[in-house]
């Protein structure tokens, strides 16, 4: 009798954890191996330039960047009751041009860029506070932006200190603060190409960047390189399903791990259109496994 009454328990039990790790993508049928817009007439506008969406690590928040009117703004979605709000001006931000959101994997802060410098925003209190500007070495006379960030704390994010294409840089946070800023390898900073827009995975196993490369597509692409050993190897371009002759960027992996969001516009300028795309992010293994590559 103990063994029939066990097995029900684990079994709801299992069920009600995979409830509970479901997130809500506005109600969309997920993708499959093809890039799909993602929710169209919600999220993705016509007419309208979407650059990044970002979720936070308990799905409950959703951030979108969008160009509009001649400049950036961030909207704000919560998740409640079992729907999204109608995204908004993110209440907290009142930075002009403010663009590229990203939760930190620990869901206590929120980074993101305005006038080229990254400014941060502390959740106290179930708010988020007034962002707060990074000091130097992080943030400089040129250009800093795209911020992503790692379990542990560390920023990766683009900077144009040394390269008018921009290198991605990476800051270990120590003590409350960041305090040494350190390029990456050549193999990812690749001259005069340049690396830029960064996703960090939040263990640093791997990360995916916008270049420009002879062997791309056209025009801006996105790329991939895991970190084997604590080196990062050759990036590979993800492939002509995700790449075209438009550009990529603004790559963003879900909480989940199971889906990979970019912006695909035609052009830059906040008045050229783009829609975010989505597809299934099964391709970070496949990649990994067809490189011989460690976990």
């Amino acid at each position: 009798m103990k063994i029939i009454w066990i097995i029900p328990i684990v079994l709801i039990i299992h069920v009600c954890q995979a409830q509970n790790d479901t997130i809500n993508y506005f109600n969309q049928s997920p993708p499959g191996d093809t890039p799909q817009i993602f929710a169209p007439r919600i999220i993705s506008l016509a007419n309208r330039r979407e650059t990044k969406i970002v979720f936070s690590p308990d799905a409950k928040e959703c951030m979108i960047g969008i160009g509009i009117e001649g400049t950036f703004k961030i909207l704000y979605s919560k998740y409640v009751s079992g729907n999204w709000t109608e995204p908004k001006n993110a209440y907290f931000i009142t930075n002009d041009r403010a663009q590229e959101p990203f939760f930190s994997p620990d869901g206590q802060k929120i980074f993101f860029t305005s006038y080229a410098d990254i400014y941060v925003s502390t959740l106290v209190n179930q708010l988020w506070t007034t962002p707060v500007k990074l000091d130097s070495p992080v943030n400089t006379e040129s250009e800093e932006y795209h911020p992503t960030v790692t379990l542990n704390g560390t920023l990766y994010f683009c900077s144009m200190r040394n390269n008018p294409n921009g290198f991605i840089y990476c800051s270990k946070y120590k003590n409350g603060n960041y305090f040494t800023v350190e390029k990456l390898d050549t193999i990812i900073n690749s001259s005069p190409y340049g690396a830029y827009d960064p996703f960090i995975a939040p263990d640093e196993s791997y990360i995916i960047f916008t270049t420009i490369h002879p062997d791309g597509y056209g025009k801006e692409d996105q790329y991939i390189s895991y970190n084997k050993n604590g080196t990062w190897t050759t990036p590979q371009n993800l492939g002509s399903l995700i790449n075209t002759d438009k550009i990529e960027y603004g790559s963003y992996i879900s909480p989940d791990k199971k889906y990979y969001f970019f912006s695909r516009p035609h052009g830059w300028g906040t008045e050229v259109p783009a829609d975010i795309y989505w597809i299934k992010a099964n391709f970070i293994d496949l990649f990994r496994k067809n490189n011989n590559i460690d976990k």
